[in-house]
């Protein structure tokens, strides 16, 4: 006879007055993610200048309304995204270096995790194409601060004598970004998002003289 309960009616009237309340928010948030995942998919497919409006709202299947309720234009749906990506890049960074690791498996670490990252996940691989894009980020805030922490890691890294201080390991931070967003572009060109990672660890392995999935203490050049 207990199976027969309306458990919906038996909930307190204060408790479903609160899920009535939290269902429009999810909705939006739904409806937001949507919008974005499908804005995702066109600036990977065409670029920032050739994704249209138009062409978003089709695949999420949404209103010009819906899409202005969150986003005013293309632009601040871009910026988003590249949000969204600044975001990943601050998790990233910080779980790796809570870890106690030699700084230089550190380095090896944030990028191999963010390629993973990267290939799997359309949304954020768009932020990362994205921060670059002067019209979105005119003054590549997010990619210069993705450099500035890996920077960090390798000036550790040269403290703690994993790496000498030529001008080359100052310089390497910017270089495995850089490295790093050519991987990225290279495979969205060839339609190949899955060799991402594959692109990554080959890019680390000429740095590192060795394979990145165990990375020494020293790259091979210094030792």
């Amino acid at each position: 006879m207990h199976d027969h309960i309306d458990h919906a009616s038996a909930v307190s009237t204060p408790t479903r007055r609160r899920t009535t309340q939290r269902s429009p928010q999810r909705r939006a948030i739904a409806t937001r993610d949507g919008i974005a995942s499908a804005a995702a998919e066109h600036f990977n497919a065409v670029g920032y200048a050739g994704a249209r409006i138009t062409d978003i709202l089709a695949t999420a299947g949404d209103s010009k309304g819906a899409m202005y309720h969150h986003f005013p234009s293309k632009e601040s749906l871009a910026q988003y995204l590249v949000q969204g990506w600044g975001t990943v890049l601050v998790d990233t960074i910080a779980d790796v270096t809570a870890a106690d690791e030699p700084a230089l498996r550190q380095i090896v670490s944030v990028q191999r995790r963010l390629a993973e990252i990267i290939t799997h996940d359309h949304v954020a691989r768009a932020g990362l194409i994205l921060s670059l894009e002067r019209a979105v980020d005119e003054t590549a805030k997010v990619y210069s601060a993705w450099t500035s922490a890996v920077t960090v890691i390798v000036e550790q890294a040269i403290r703690a004598g994993q790496l000498d201080g030529t001008a080359e390991h100052s310089r390497l931070g910017e270089t495995l970004c850089a490295g790093f967003v050519g991987a990225v572009h290279v495979a969205a060109s060839l339609g190949e998002p899955e060799t991402i990672s594959r692109r990554v660890d080959d890019l680390l392995m000429l740095w590192l003289g060795s394979d990145p999935a165990t990375a020494p203490a020293t790259p091979a050049a210094a030792r």
